[in-house]
């Protein structure tokens, strides 16, 4: 009985008190990673650096946040709770109205076992040679649809093969895995596939390209804007006319065609010149990710990245030099391809956010991530902080320092001595349930509410809190064999 009842309890918790968006106001969620600290940490902060607080939820990870446009929801990306051999990850929705946390995507592990397809956690078969494929899902990367029934992903599938045999040996075992971005539609109601799903990469998202790095949904459309790896022409003294780059890209989220236009046309450059008897051989690729559209529709925010490659670097030119980041804007038509602000050789921008009155667009800045030498595509987010510029590149400012990363920009303003969100722990005393409420306002109200459903809730208890920590006696209803519980603040 105990056992079957603190399974069905879950901590959640409600904010209420909640003022409009105003101009240059409004809050930031994100992640602080910290070295060391193993999974990201959910915080939210105002948009002028103030009022920083710890966001509970009841997750192994609350990764990349995205809030709705309302800021009502929240989306983040974690392994599935209580199943620690799955690999594939899963997208949650936390209401930040009553502290609910669901699952709305259903991604699972494959593999093939003795020629069977079984869907399965896949780390219980660490070390059997005897699988041949494997499936498992990083949906990363999300956003709400226009109406807030659905969300769109953008999945890094990762697909590998297990074989027998090479030329020299065939009893050797070769294995080989690739990642190949999907962009998947879901509906809410009951985390089902909701569209076509769209593979947005023919080869596989590697070192040199950075297609599945963003994806935003429009505002008004059934359309997103997510980046692509793609063929861009080139110029230059090397005669290559071509070269593998990143584009974002329109898809209709509701067409047997998904496809519908290139949104950016970035152009590289490939040279070759002597010098004194050495041929050199210089190539710049643009790559554009980082798609974020703004609340009215009308412009698409995003980074480009020039990856740079010269034989001078490594002697092969293939190694990429440090990255040249940017951040810059398109309208949504397709023209005014500007530059907003560039960044300092080195540096690295993971994800941008609109404030929602389109006067700012935050970002992560940190240093790019060296691995074994080699300059990565990606950011040290142990290292990252959060920025603020305003939308036409002025006035850059520092909002959250490090480790900050992965921001997203709510219209609801958190003002001035407003309560946080409660945390409770519960245990049974008894017939009763003890919850330890904390995290509470003094002189400020809050109540205990139970469901059995999750659809209809009955207030159980309420009181001013004296303190910020109280100690509740809960008596389930007769006949409830388990029971919801959340705790609001007023």
């Amino acid at each position: 009985m105990e056992t079957l009842l603190l399974r069905w309890v879950r901590a959640v918790a409600a904010v209420a008190l909640l003022t409009p968006f105003l101009h240059g106001a409004g809050a930031i969620y994100f992640n602080r990673v910290a070295p060391g600290a193993g999974f990201p940490e959910l915080h939210r902060i105002n948009s002028d650096g103030t009022g920083e607080v710890v966001i509970p939820v009841n997750l192994p990870s609350a990764l990349n946040p995205t809030v709705s446009r309302d800021g009502r929801r929240l989306l983040v990306t974690s392994p599935d709770p209580g199943r620690p051999f799955k690999l594939s990850q899963n997208v949650y929705a936390l209401d930040l109205t009553t502290g609910f946390v669901g699952r709305v995507t259903s991604y699972s592990d494959e593999y093939v076992l003795n020629g069977v397809r079984f869907q399965d956690d896949l780390a219980r078969l660490f070390g059997n040679n005897t699988i041949s494929s494997y499936k498992i899902n990083f949906p990363y990367h999300k956003a709400f649809s226009p109406e807030g029934g659905r969300l769109v992903t953008m999945n890094l599938f990762k697909s590998g093969s297990v074989h027998l045999g090479v030329a020299l040996d065939p009893t050797e075992v070769q294995a080989s895995s690739g990642r190949f971005p999907i962009v998947d539609v879901y509906r809410f109601s009951d985390a089902l596939p909701a569209g076509p799903y769209v593979f947005l990469a023919a080869q596989e998202r590697d070192g040199f390209n950075q297609g599945g790095d963003g994806v935003d949904w429009h505002p008004a459309l059934n359309e997103v804007v997510a980046a692509v790896a793609s063929d861009i022409s080139a110029v230059g003294t090397a005669g290559r006319t071509g070269l593998e780059g990143t584009v974002l890209a329109v898809f209709s989220t509701t067409s047997i065609s998904p496809f519908l236009r290139k949104l950016t046309n970035p152009v590289g450059q490939a040279d070759a010149f002597f010098n004194i008897s050495t041929l050199i051989s210089t190539v710049a690729t643009p790559h554009d990710y980082a798609p974020a559209i703004s609340a009215d529709g009308t412009r698409v925010a995003y980074v480009r990245h020039v990856l740079r490659q010269d034989t001078r670097f490594d002697g092969a030119g293939i190694a990429p030099l440090p990255a040249l980041c940017s951040i810059r804007m398109i309208n949504y038509d397709g023209s005014g391809d500007r530059e907003v602000l560039r960044l300092n050789e080195g540096l690295w921008i993971t994800r941008l956010a609109w404030a929602p009155d389109g006067s700012e667009i935050a970002f992560d800045l940190s240093p790019q991530a060296v691995i074994n030498g080699w300059n990565s595509l990606l950011g040290d987010v142990s290292r990252s902080e959060i920025y603020a510029v305003n939308a036409n590149g002025s006035n850059p400012r520092r909002v959250v320092a490090a480790p900050a990363s992965y921001p997203t920009w709510s219209p609801i303003n958190f003002t001035a001595g407003q309560a946080t969100i409660p945390r409770f722990q519960v245990r049974r005393d008894g017939g009763d349930l003890l919850l330890a409420v904390s995290n509470l306002v003094p002189g400020r109200r809050f109540a205990v509410e139970g469901s059995v459903d999750l659809k209809s809730w009955r207030e159980e208890y309420a009181q001013t809190a004296s303190a910020t920590d109280e100690l509740v006696r809960v008596t389930p209803r007769a006949g409830n064999l388990a029971g919801f519980f959340r705790v609001r603040a007023f």
